[in-house]
């Protein structure tokens, strides 16, 4: 008789559904295909805090986070995991959503797909203004390098660039009373009868 109870017994147990649940991983999607790898604890709050803060950034008002969610799944596939360069893709791309309004709302109505928002570059994120600003910025850069007087000056390697150590310049003579305009004068003293100005060829210093 204790037999047959004791056999009843386990074969309920054994009959019944678990009562244990899984912890629910908040905005986090499960089905996706890299959730097929076992994530950490770490792991998990790491990319459920990334999809709180896309969707913050975005604008996001869908209640599960649907495009932060999907941007973050795009973002964690690219890179292969939540290491340093997920991590610090992830700010640039939160800081110019918050700049660029016109961006977020263009990732919102799904103009672009996640896969190429993710891999973007950052200068591509920033807002109009900025690029504008920016290649305005270059084109000085590129002007002050390519400084046009020196062009009727004369060719010499008898002087060596302290910055590449080419010996590769031109230099025009100077008076002591004309304005160099900031550019270097290269070995120049209060006790030389004239002053020459030199610029390398090979790196513009």
């Amino acid at each position: 008789r204790r037999r047959r109870r004791r056999a009843r017994a386990e074969a309920m147990t054994s009959s019944s559904p678990s009562q244990s649940s899984p912890t629910p991983r908040e905005c986090v999607d499960d089905t996706s295909p890299e959730a097929t790898t076992t994530m950490t604890a770490e792991e998990e709050t790491t990319r459920s805090k990334v999809v709180i803060l896309l969707a913050g950034a975005l604008g996001d008002a869908t209640p599960l986070c649907d495009h932060g969610a999907k941007l973050e799944r795009a973002l964690y596939v690219a890179h292969g995991g939540v290491g340093r360069a997920y991590r610090t893709r992830a700010r640039e791309l939160v800081a110019n959503f918050k700049r660029n309004v016109k961006l977020a709302a263009s990732v919102i109505r799904g103009d672009m797909s996640a896969e190429d928002v993710v891999t973007m570059p950052v200068t591509d994120l920033a807002t109009e203004e900025a690029q504008i600003e920016r290649d305005r910025m270059e084109e000085r850069a590129v002007r002050k390098r390519t400084r046009t007087h020196f062009d009727d000056g004369v060719n010499s390697e008898a002087y060596v660039c302290p910055e590449c150590g080419s010996n590769q310049c031109k230099y025009v003579m100077l008076s002591d009373s004309r304005d160099v305009r900031k550019a270097e004068i290269w070995g120049g003293s209060s006790n030389d009868e004239c002053l020459a100005l030199i610029q390398c060829q090979n790196c513009q210093h």
